[in-house]
């Protein structure tokens, strides 16, 4: 990778977090796939046949739509960033999947696991996972946690996707886990983050990395930041904390700007569906099964057609 094109992305990393309004792990995945992407074509100055000949490859070769379509944002937010206006071409994508979401057992065992290692480490990571699980914060919000931010009963979130600075509140529990872990265990290398290590404000791939052993220790390989997200709105509109939160009030403490992306919380799933389905069909044999023995089993009405 060239000198060149490296200093254009630490360019691109500015324009993008400011006047590009885009989130901090959008930007992140962004270089990555510019530097993957300039293997193959000329991203500093591209032409319009090149890239089209690039998508067509990719897809002669069998890479997802999704994947294509991701390398497609990736490409717009970058030739945007240049000064350069191109057509890019879009995928037709299958029906997304229901989002993993945990269940509240591992819920509670991941919780638990977040306290492994010292108990600075542990304090840390418990009040990381509280804020996950019970503010429903993206990652990137929860690295950019100021200590002016903490309030006396909740945070003040800033957005990272250009949404409204909002208040989540906290319980009482996990306000006291956040004071003592500042004045005990935070480290004093930034002046302002909530969040540190020894050499400054915590970074986006060193949260990753705490959530992916913590994952891992509790026996949830599977679980990352977002699907604590997805948890938390889940368990308020469904009640799983105590009575149901009015989905507005939900809509709010995630910080959605539209109440249709809250309102795909409401929906069951296809696993939900199916498992519903199945106890019923289990209970109409399992009776069957019962009125057999009494000499009451089903018999198809006379005329019935077979299938």
């Amino acid at each position: 990778m060239s000198d060149d094109l490296e200093g254009k992305l630490q360019e691109f990393e500015v324009w993008a977090l400011t006047e590009g309004r885009y989130a901090q792990s959008t930007v992140q995945r962004a270089k990555r796939r510019i530097r993957e992407l300039s293997k193959k074509i000329d991203v500093m100055n591209p032409k319009q046949s090149e890239i089209l000949k690039f998508f067509a490859s990719e897809k002669s070769r069998g890479v997802k739509p999704h994947t294509l379509n991701n390398q497609r944002k990736d490409l717009e937010a970058w030739f945007r960033f240049l000064g350069i206006r191109m057509d890019l071409p879009r995928f037709k994508e299958p029906p997304l999947p229901d989002p993993w979401i945990p269940s509240d057992e591992e819920v509670l065992r991941i919780l638990k696991a977040s306290e492994y290692g010292d108990k600075a480490s542990g304090m840390r990571n418990r009040v990381i996972m509280g804020l996950l699980f019970f503010g429903g914060i993206r990652i990137g919000e929860l690295i950019n946690i100021n200590l002016g931010d903490i309030r006396e009963n909740g945070i003040r979130i800033r957005s990272e996707k250009g949404e409204a600075e909002r208040f989540i509140g906290l319980p009482d529990k996990l306000m006291q886990d956040i004071r003592t872990y500042i004045d005990y265990y935070r480290y004093p290398s930034d002046n302002y983050a909530l969040f540190t290590t020894r050499n400054g404000r915590i970074s986006y791939q060193y949260a990753r990395n705490i959530l992916k052993r913590i994952g891992e220790r509790a026996g949830v390989p599977m679980f990352h930041a977002h699907s604590a997200r997805h948890w938390c709105a889940t368990a308020l509109i469904r009640g799983s904390m105590g009575q149901p939160l009015d989905i507005r009030m939900v809509q709010i403490h995630l910080g959605h700007r539209s109440l249709k992306t809250t309102q795909r919380y409401t929906n069951v799933t296809q696993e939900e569906v199916a498992k519903e389905v199945r106890k019923r069909v289990n209970e109409f044999f399992l009776g069957n099964a019962r009125g057999a023995i009494k000499g009451e089993s089903y018999v198809e009405p006379h005329g019935a057609a077979r299938i």
